[in-house]
């Protein structure tokens, strides 16, 4: 499955929870949602280390008031990017939730496992071996199989 099949198919099964997906689209479809999350964080984390640089060259020139007000000036209007970033970045991220639930949990019926397992995460101090353990299973090969969510996408289709 290529990028833009694998997109083109999450987005077509946005809050799809039944079924399996193949190991490609889903890690197509991670790609594609951490393209916008490291572009945004990228650029505010930028122009909040600008901002920062220029308070403390603004501190460092405290007894120049005219120094100091354009510097100041200048790190302020670093927020008129940081905080659209942060808006854009947290659209993004609600408006690409559900569909990467839905194919996290495809993904675990397609090696055999319930979707349940994600709601584990939710338990404080069990939740990072569950992400070990869901990392682990989303590399895992297709079930050739068909099991209790249906026949495999990558053995049916190969046949």
């Amino acid at each position: 499955m290529t990028f833009g099949e694998a997109v083109k198919a999450c987005f077509k099964k946005y809050a799809t929870f039944k079924g399996r997906a193949r190991r490609s689209e889903y890690w197509w479809f991670w790609v594609l949602t951490m393209i916008p999350s490291f572009l945004l964080s990228a650029l505010s984390n930028w122009k909040v280390g600008v901002a920062t640089s220029l308070q403390a060259q603004a501190y460092s020139a405290a007894f120049d008031q005219a120094k100091y007000d354009e510097l100041m000036k200048q790190a302020e209007s670093c927020d008129a990017i940081f905080f659209p970033c942060a808006i854009i970045l947290g659209i993004v991220a609600l408006a690409l939730l559900l569909p990467s639930l839905a194919v996290l949990v495809r993904r675990l019926h397609d090696i055999g496992k319930s979707g349940k397992i994600i709601l584990l995460a939710l338990i404080p101090f069990v939740n990072f071996v569950i992400a070990i353990l869901l990392f682990v299973w989303a590399l895992k090969d297709s079930d050739p199989k068909e099991n209790q969510y249906g026949p495999s996408p990558k053995y049916s289709a190969e046949a």
